[in-house]
């Protein structure tokens, strides 16, 4: 994957992951599940939005509702007024989430942004390579998106707290001892490992191929 020449600093990228995390958690994915029952998030050209609706998406620096563009920047619970939405993850009990809170402010780092939603797009396109019959999810509980084959869970994340910066991942507990196997929850890759869509596939199917054979 293309590495743009001025980084920015994993403490940028941090803040910036966990207001984009609080959008997609508590502006659409909390009122797409009200409305429709479904938390399911998609990647979409330029961000990531809602799957059935209401229709949300941000896009770069923008937020989205039907053909009104809100700038991301201010108050959640101001966004959450602009775009016409109640502020609030999806009611289902997960342990994990944003954390994000009505008060907290997104002011995101444009750099850092392009990064993760570059990234995002990248792997959409590497997932839908890997299986073209399954459209991707982005989840709002950890903010990865990924797909399912065989019961695992193949997927690519902004970051989290013990891995800062946007890597790919294979989740399965039940593997060998194969060193490809990394993580407590399976095997990452650091997302600047990648040079194409081919190599993300490649990983992905290296562990699949690991799986199958054990």
């Amino acid at each position: 994957m293309d590495q743009p020449d001025s980084r920015p600093t994993s403490a940028t990228l941090v803040a910036t992951r966990l207001q984009l995390h609080g959008i997609a958690e508590c502006l659409f994915a909390g009122p797409e599940y009200q409305a429709t029952g479904e938390i399911a998030l998609r990647v979409t050209a330029g961000g990531f939005g809602t799957t059935a609706g209401p229709e949300r998406r941000l896009e770069g620096l923008e937020l989205l509702a039907g053909d009104r563009r809100v700038p991301a920047a201010g108050l959640m619970s101001d966004l959450a007024d602009q775009l016409g939405v109640e502020f609030g993850a999806p009611a289902i009990g997960y342990r994990d989430g944003s954390g994000a809170q009505p008060d907290d402010v997104v002011d995101l780092d444009p750099a850092a942004t392009r990064l993760i939603l570059e990234w995002y797009a990248f792997s959409d396109a590497a997932l839908r390579m890997l299986d073209p019959d399954q459209q991707p999810i982005l989840w709002p509980e950890h903010f990865d998106v990924a797909i399912l084959l065989d019961d695992r869970s193949y997927g690519s994340s902004p970051g989290d707290d013990s891995h800062p910066a946007p890597y790919a991942y294979v989740s399965a507990h039940d593997h060998d001892s194969d060193p490809f196997w990394n993580a407590p929850f399976g095997a990452l890759r650091d997302a600047a490992e990648f040079a194409s869509i081919p190599d993300l596939v490649a990983f992905w199917r290296t562990g699949r191929a690991l799986l199958r054979a054990g």
